[in-house]
């Protein structure tokens, strides 16, 4: 249990963190774009709109809306 809770405490931040960056980046996605990609992620939007992440080799820091 000791571990756990640890581990919970440890990585708060990093979670709330997480989720805000997420939120905020499927805003920055346009309406009209099936995937978007650059700085290490693609965006996908499925056909219901729900936007996912999947992490990708890093490329440079260059962006790209489809």
């Amino acid at each position: 249990m000791a571990e756990l809770a640890a581990t919970y405490l440890r990585t708060r931040e990093a979670h709330g963190e997480h989720e805000t960056a997420k939120a905020d980046l499927k805003k920055l996605m346009p309406e009209d774009a099936k995937e978007a990609t650059g700085y290490g992620i693609k965006a996908k939007r499925s056909k219901s709109g729900a936007i996912s992440f999947e992490v990708q080799a890093t490329e440079g820091h260059h962006a790209s809306v489809q």
